[in-house]
């Protein structure tokens, strides 16, 4: 036979006589509680002391907004890309998306190289209008 310290949660103890096996077991479970309290422990610490040291903890609400705005601010360069005239809208988009010069944009479209820059430039100012 052999005896094991059970710690009630008062916090008193008391010796109980069990088996050898039992006694083998208990050992090894309190072992193995005591290593998961002293990584909890750590962790909290680590994550305490990052915080005292300006360590900011992501968050993960802010990559939501982050997302929210970007979808706002993409809904509303569709509706002011929509208020160009067709031919703006176009030049723009072959600029800007298609990354094509003006020499390549007249081209394609059979206008010529300054008409297809006054289009691009009257399109930028009027863009900025409507998004300010």
């Amino acid at each position: 036979m052999a005896f094991i310290t059970y710690r009630f949660v008062d916090g008193h103890c008391e010796d109980i006589e069990v088996t050898e096996e039992f006694a083998a077991e208990y050992e090894e479970m309190e072992h193995k509680d005591a290593l998961i309290e002293r990584k909890e422990t750590r962790r909290h610490q680590s994550l305490d002391k990052s915080l005292e040291h300006g360590f900011d903890v992501p968050d993960p609400q802010a990559k939501v907004s982050e997302e929210i705005e970007r979808r706002e601010l993409s809904e509303e360069i569709r509706n002011a890309l929509h208020k160009l005239t067709d031919k703006q809208r176009r030049v723009v988009l072959l600029r800007i998306s298609d990354g094509m010069s003006f020499r390549e944009i007249g081209e394609k479209l059979g206008l010529g190289t300054y008409t297809v820059r006054d289009y691009f430039y009257n399109a930028v100012k009027k863009l900025k209008n409507i998004l300010s």
